[in-house]
């Protein structure tokens, strides 16, 4: 079991939560009052993109993640992002190409995910994308 702390998403929906690992980060938010807009709940439309922050690590400020292109970031979770959520997050503009590239290569998630998609690793924080 592992802390999601969610922030920002509106009143009475700022919470800490425990869930299992391995449990999608929408259904979580979804079974304990947090609404997150979705539409296809299936990675293509980017309408429940977050920003996440695991907990533990250095958070950052940036709208970019901080992977990094020429070395593994011993510091994250090893977390595989399929290739249709990669996509819709770079035609967002909320990653960009080489972030995309990274995340693959590393099997890293970026700091933008989609909560349709993300599978809980660690403890998290989550925060709107706006």
């Amino acid at each position: 079991m592992v802390n999601v702390i969610f922030c920002g998403f509106g009143d009475g929906m700022d919470k800490r939560v425990v869930a299992k690992q391995g449990d999608l980060l929408l259904r979580v938010a979804l079974n304990n009052g947090v609404i997150i807009p979705t539409e296809c709940k299936d990675g293509m439309c980017g309408s429940c993109a977050v920003r996440i922050e695991e907990i533990g690590t250095i958070p950052s400020n940036n709208t970019t993640s901080d992977i990094d292109p020429d070395g593994w970031d011993k510091n994250k979770y090893t977390t595989y992002m399929e290739e249709k959520e990669l996509n819709t997050l770079v035609e967002m503009g909320a990653i960009s190409k080489l972030e995309a590239e990274s995340a693959q290569q590393y099997t890293q998630q970026t700091a933008v995910r989609l909560a349709c998609q993300c599978i809980i690793k660690g403890p998290l924080l989550v925060k709107p994308f706006e």
